[in-house]
Parts: C-alpha cells; sequence; structure tokens
C-alpha cells in the first residue's frame, strides 16, 4: 500500500474513533451504562429468558423487529433535529457545565446510542443466524480452530454464551426505546419551559 494510502486509511479510522469517543463521553462512558437502569432491565429479562434463546432461533424473532426500531430511531433523531427554532437549540447548547457536555449533545448522544445499539444488536442476530449450525469436522472452522489447538467441540461452547450475549444485545436495543422515548419527552418538557420564558 502507498504511503498516501495509508494516510487516508489513518485519517478514516482516525475520524471514525474520534466521533465514536465524543459520542461515548457525551452519553456518559462505561460509567453511565453501568449503572443504567435500562441496562439492568435488559440483564434482568435476558436472564429470566434464557430458556428461549439457549433453545431456540431467537434471532429469527431479531431480525424480523429490529429494522422496524431502527427506523423509530431515526425518525426521532430526525424529530429532535428539527425539533423548536434556532433559540431553543441555541439554549440546549449553551446550557453546558465545565467539563460536561451540553444537553443538546446529551440529548443527540441518547438517539446515537439508541442507533449503535440497534445495529451491534441486528449484526449480533446476523451473525448467530449465520452460525447456527452444527460444526463439521471437515469444515474450514473446524480446520482454523485445530491451527490454535482447539478442537471443534469448543464451538459448541461458544454458541450460548453467543446466543446469551446476542439476546442482551437485542432486549437492550428494545429497552433503549424507552430512554429515547424519555429524551423526546424531556425535550418537550424543555421546550415549554423555554416558550414560557419568552
Amino acid at each position: 500500500m502507498s504511503r498516501h494510502g495509508e494516510s487516508r486509511l489513518k485519517v478514516e479510522y482516525g475520524d471514525v474513533v474520534d466521533i465514536f469517543m465524543r459520542y461515548w463521553t457525551s452519553y456518559g462512558g462505561w460509567r453511565e451504562f453501568v449503572v443504567s437502569p435500562f441496562v439492568h432491565l435488559a440483564i434482568f429479562i435476558t436472564v429470566l429468558s434464557s430458556g428461549y434463546w439457549l433453545s431456540s432461533a431467537w434471532y429469527a424473532t431479531a431480525l424480523s423487529v429490529l429494522p422496524n426500531l431502527l427506523g423509530f430511531g431515526v425518525s426521532g433523531y430526525a424529530i429532535w433535529i428539527g425539533w423548536g427554532d434556532e433559540k431553543l437549540r441555541n439554549a440546549l447548547i449553551s446550557l453546558k457545565e465545565d467539563g460536561k457536555p451540553s444537553d443538546y449533545e446529551r440529548v443527540s448522544a441518547v438517539f446515537a446510542h439508541f442507533g449503535l445499539v440497534q445495529v451491534v444488536a441486528l449484526l449480533s442476530a446476523l451473525i448467530c443466524s449465520a452460525l447456527d449450525y452444527e460444526l463439521s469436522p471437515k469444515s474450514m472452522l473446524a480446520h482454523g480452530l485445530a491451527l490454535v489447538s482447539l478442537s471443534p467441540n469448543w464451538f459448541s461452547y461458544l454458541k450460548p454464551i453467543g446466543a446469551g450475549a446476542g439476546y442482551f444485545l437485542f432486549v437492550y436495543a428494545i429497552v433503549t426505546t424507552f430512554e429515547t422515548t424519555l429524551a423526546l419527552f424531556r425535550l418537550a418538557t424543555w421546550f415549554q419551559k423555554m416558550t414560557e420564558k419568552r
């Protein structure tokens, strides 16, 4: 690869990392994720539903539900961007505490989180769907496992872990709908307060 190609690659990946880190910081990072009631609810539902995702093709439901949720998220984000007037947006942007994101950034991060979780959940469901088969000892994957000194049986141990993680992401994508809906409601209350002050 030429130096120009390498530098272009660095710029592209650097941009993705930069925007992801800005979103993650505005969302609240790992601290916000770990203490989130929505994460706790998704874990509880995943554990409660373990019989379902351990014994059935749960990903079929995920693949039919998630595209509709993704459409809701994009529509909600469009509403957020177009909501109110310039004065409202400027007021929300200016409400910034020292070193912390503005209210505008925080609500935008909630919508970004909603969309990203859905995309990751959708990809997870696709991967679980693609890997839901009995591994033949003669397959390419079995040969790959053998190269790193793992038996084909190792694949069968990973399936329940992958199914649990994928199902958690699916449930979390649904549960973040609450968070996003509440963010829209919060926006409406801000709009009302600012309108009353005029």
